[in-house]
């Protein structure tokens, strides 16, 4: 079993053991983000499609070495004839053409110097280099909407939890209307905007919970396994990020896709120096060793040569130098691409910073909205139960609490997800930066299977 292959059953293992545990905790133990990025990480395509794709850059990289190393070829052949032609030299015999001729033949290449070996290698190098940089952004992005998917669940079902709270003060908005109703001491209004209130809750608990269910479908499309259980709440969102000037020079330093790009423009530079490098020479050696039950006039059966060889190509009609001039423009191309991406890094970093900023003041103000709008449901709910409120009253107040609330969960998912954005922006990881490790994503194991 090669490498690669016990890498992913181990990865098998792991996650079947790690969905097995979570599945028979049950309530008892909520999924964490880091479980859920485990999870991700075991059953989700993305991190073997990072593995295949470096699988895949690595044996381009050998091959491109294969070119220096010497080849051996072995050829055998019988060829059956109507007759055998032998000759008699100084009373001798010789034979010619056997009946029954056999020929085996050993062919050693070896290439002693390829000037244009090395520009291949050299790209090469540097292309599996960029190709594991990509695979590591690959699972990262994932590891980002494992989180996005997270916190969307979090969210829907703190909605759903408000939607729940409005139903039970709007049924008891519509038990005591009634039985004011009945008393005498309310009229016929009252009850009816009291029920219009409870049907406009109970649909608003049903958009809560079918928001509620699609986001768990998200999750556990991503995770690979349902998501069925209860999640663990995280922690306190972030403090203040440092500055913007900090920020972006950590995030030049550490974005995996800017290093690749670089990596990937070092290798089309290197590529263009290839065919120059035709121009140059090629030295090799070649060795022969044939065996035959022919032997002519020799009288030999086995026979062997070594020899050198020069390959000199002069003129191709211009096609070197065409195809240099074409690598080098994609080379300058590779590096404006690189410095647009290092710009637009910095874009992202700022935007990102100046979203959470405006996300925790919008959090900040929903928060106040929210308190003051329970304050004043309870404040309508006292005046309602001693007879100076009527049920439309409460019934409006009761509607601006669950409003506010709404608005405070958004506020809170919209700080999460600019969190977020800023974490991805500087290069950074969500929750458990270790699940970004080759070996832990099988990424290591496909290399260390192609090696």
């Amino acid at each position: 079993m090669t490498a690669a292959r016990r890498g992913r059953a181990l990865a098998a293992w792991a996650a079947l053991a790690l969905a097995a545990a979570w599945g028979a905790s049950g309530q008892d133990a909520p999924l964490t983000l880091a479980q859920a990025l485990e999870l991700a990480a075991r059953h989700n395509e993305t991190p073997h499609i990072a593995a295949a794709r470096l699988e895949r850059a690595e044996a381009v990289r050998r091959e491109a070495i294969a070119t220096l190393l010497p080849a051996l070829t072995l050829t055998s052949s019988y060829t059956r004839r109507a007759r055998e032609v032998t000759r008699i030299v100084d009373g001798e015999e010789f034979v010619i053409q056997a009946r029954g001729a056999e020929s085996h033949q050993a062919v050693a290449d070896a290439t002693v110097f390829d000037a244009r070996a090395f520009p291949l290698v050299r790209a090469a190098s540097r292309d599996l280099e960029a190709q594991r940089l990509e695979s590591a952004e690959l699972v990262r992005d994932l590891s980002f909407d494992v989180a996005e998917a997270f916190f969307a669940v979090l969210s829907a079902e703190r909605l759903r939890a408000a939607a729940g709270r409005r139903i039970q003060v709007a049924e008891a908005t519509v038990s005591d209307a009634s039985i004011r109703r009945d008393a005498g001491l309310a009229n016929l209004n009252d009850v009816t905007r009291s029920e219009l209130e409870l049907a406009a809750a109970r649909l608003a608990l049903t958009q809560a919970e079918n928001l509620a269910a699609n986001a768990r479908l998200s999750l556990g499309f991503l995770i690979g396994v349902p998501a069925m259980g209860p999640l663990a709440e995280p922690g306190a969102e972030a403090e203040t990020p440092p500055a913007a000037g900090e920020l972006e020079q950590r995030a030049l330093a550490g974005r995996a896709d800017l290093q690749a790009r670089e990596e990937r423009a070092a290798a089309l530079l290197a590529l263009s120096r290839e065919p120059l490098m035709r121009s140059v020479p090629a030295l090799g050696v070649r060795g022969t060793f044939r065996q035959t039950n022919e032997t002519g006039l020799s009288g030999r059966e086995q026979d062997w040569n070594v020899a050198a060889t020069l390959t000199w190509e002069l003129f191709d009609g211009g096609e070197r130098y065409a195809q240099a001039d074409q690598r080098r423009a994609e080379h300058r191309e590779a590096v404006l691409q690189t410095e647009a991406l290092r710009r637009l890094i910095g874009l992202e970093v700022r935007t990102a910073l100046a979203d959470l900023e405006t996300a925790q003041g919008a959090l900040g103000q929903a928060e106040v909205q929210a308190r003051v709008a329970a304050q004043n449901a309870e404040e309508v709910a006292d005046r309602f139960s001693n007879g100076l409120a009527t049920a439309l009253e409460r019934a409006d107040a009761a509607v601006a609490a669950f409003e506010a609330d709404v608005e405070v969960e958004r506020q809170r998912f919209a700080l999460r997800l600019a969190e977020l954005a800023l974490e991805r922006a500087v290069g950074g990881a969500p929750e458990s930066p270790a699940l970004l490790a080759p070996d832990a994503l099988d990424v290591g194991a496909a290399a260390g299977g192609a090696r």
